[in-house]
């Protein structure tokens, strides 16, 4: 069986001018028709008029149809980011002691209506060593955690970068910042957090 081809697709409303019900919200939920259940996930950005979503086919011609309907329906403006397994990306990690961390079958879900968004990303105010060990040390601890079913967490890598995309749901005891520092938090790796809302 071939792998799945995996997109991020972002969708930003670039206008919404009220005429014949022609709002943010009205366009928010045409785009999210459109993808229907095509998508993994499907989010809207917290106080944005964005919708992300996650796409997991065996054949693109899926997303450009989706691409293709949205964008007949007003001014969006769309960017698809291809994205690759993070397990795929074991061989990079293996010298850090990650060999077979991802062999096991550990449920892929977010459950929380509310998730977190965010970016582990190559600063270039950081030399190459130091975002190796800094994301060594990073990685193990949330992999640690979701494999132990204390977390929730998605993990998509962008095809050709050394940036990672995730998104996790707390749990109802917990704030998103304490949420958050279960990941340590590094500033020089952790990048753009968003609150973003399933649909």
């Amino acid at each position: 069986m071939s792998e799945l081809l995996q997109f991020l697709l972002s969708m930003e409303i670039k206008e919404a001018n009220g005429e014949n019900g022609d709002t943010v919200e009205s366009k928010i939920n045409g785009a999210s028709y459109v993808i229907g259940d095509k998508a993994k996930y499907k989010f809207r950005v917290i106080g944005e008029a964005k919708i992300i979503a996650i796409f997991e086919v065996n054949d693109d011609s899926v997303v450009n149809t989706v691409t293709s309907d949205i964008m007949r329906r007003g001014p969006y403006a769309v960017t698809c980011t291809p994205l690759t397994n993070f397990e795929s990306w074991e061989n990079l990690l293996g010298r850090s002691g990650f060999q077979n961390m991802f062999n096991l079958a550990v449920p892929r879900i977010l459950s929380g209506k509310h998730v977190v968004w965010f970016e582990v990303a190559y600063d270039h105010g950081i030399s190459h060593d130091e975002f190796d060990k800094l994301w060594s040390m990073r990685a193990k601890t949330m992999i640690g955690q979701w494999r132990q079913g204390l977390m929730e967490i998605e993990i998509f890598k962008v095809l050709g970068e050394r940036r990672i995309y995730a998104f996790s749901c707390k749990t109802d005891f917990e704030n998103w910042e304490a949420h958050l520092w279960k990941f340590n938090m590094e500033d020089k790796i952790y990048k753009n957090a968003k609150l973003v809302t399933q649909l």
